[in-house]
């Protein structure tokens, strides 16, 4: 887990005078935090962490396509660097076999594959595979139920 690594981290890139880390382990931090004592939040875990983490690169695409767009490609580089020092703490993307194969295994439970239980097959898939991007797991099993 990161947060429980975060402070080790963020001390060693201040040894290492790297700012640009620094400042993005900073944010992590923070958002973390943040997280932490929101009202009703629960115990952070290594999902919660994940998506805190997905949402905030999410955040700084956005950001770069606002930048780019008003020829501010400084500020767009800066938030590239973070974005790339964020998803070294991101674990590989789930592929699509998995979720196929989370899939099928729903299908073995006998749940009928219509639209209606669309709700069900995404839950199913995202108890099996919880660090899997909600969107993608939506988009497909959108595409293979009638």
């Amino acid at each position: 887990m990161i947060y429980n690594n975060i402070d080790k981290l963020i001390a060693e890139a201040m040894k290492n005078h790297d700012n640009v880390r620094l400042s993005t382990l900073r944010l992590i931090k923070t958002k973390f935090l943040e997280y932490k004592t929101s009202k009703g939040a629960k115990p952070i875990d290594e999902a919660i962490e994940i998506n805190l983490l997905r949402k905030m690169v999410s955040e700084r695409m956005d950001s770069i396509a606002v930048y780019l767009t008003a020829n501010r490609n400084d500020l767009a580089e800066k938030e590239q660097n973070e974005i790339n020092i964020i998803k070294e703490f991101l674990p590989a993307e789930v592929t699509e076999e998995q979720i196929q194969k989370a899939f099928n295994n729903v299908l073995n439970k006998g749940i009928e594959p219509i639209k209606r239980n669309m709700g069900i097959f995404i839950k199913s898939i995202k108890e099996e595979l919880p660090i899997a991007d909600g969107k993608t797991v939506s988009t497909f099993v959108s595409s293979r139920l009638s």
